[in-house]
């Protein structure tokens, strides 16, 4: 009976802090960017990105958008392609996932930090976090990538580019930082 009362509150505690962090990111980031830039195109620029070719980063992009009925932010759609090409979902818990990763890869932007700082609600998940900053640590830098740089080219081909680890020099340097 303790047990489950227990894990009645870890749940409602949960959903509370998921909740929080959703907010954050729908008011501090989304509502924003779309008051500062409008929605402008970005309807014609998804119906771009969905005639380019199957396979394409760009029709991929615009496949995981429609999946989850979204649509693209203005200057958002970096972020959208990370998500794309590192695997992460869209969840609350894989967009501070993803954030602990491009910390680690070298992002220190203010969005990056203050989504990441949201990961202090849920410490059962610290130890996945921290492996994630590790692996954004060890892996060759996504950072400068672009939609615009790579909306025709194959997912899969992008994909085995930017996940795979540093040269051996670079991690021995990575890991002594990282300790």
């Amino acid at each position: 009976m303790i047990a489950l009362h227990l894990k009645r509150k870890i749940s409602i505690r949960r959903r509370l802090a998921n909740s929080f962090v959703e907010k954050l990111k729908i008011y501090l980031v989304i509502k924003p960017l779309q008051y500062l830039h409008g929605n402008g195109n970005q309807a014609e620029k998804l119906n771009e990105l969905r005639s380019l070719p199957l396979s394409s980063i760009g029709n991929d992009i615009a496949k995981m958008l429609d999946e989850r009925n979204l649509s693209l932010i203005p200057n958002f759609e970096n972020h959208d392609l990370k998500h794309l090409i590192l695997g992460y979902g869209m969840t609350s818990q894989d967009e501070i996932r993803m954030q602990a990763y491009l910390i680690g890869n070298g992002n220190s932007s203010i969005y990056s930090m203050l989504f990441f700082s949201s990961g202090l609600l849920f410490p059962s998940e610290w130890k996945e976090y921290r492996e994630d900053y590790r692996k954004g640590k060890l892996s060759v830098s996504i950072l400068k990538l672009t939609l615009d740089d790579c909306q025709l080219e194959d997912t899969e081909l992008i994909r085995s580019q930017y996940n795979r680890l540093k040269s051996h020099k670079s991690i021995l340097k990575s890991k002594n930082t990282i300790q």
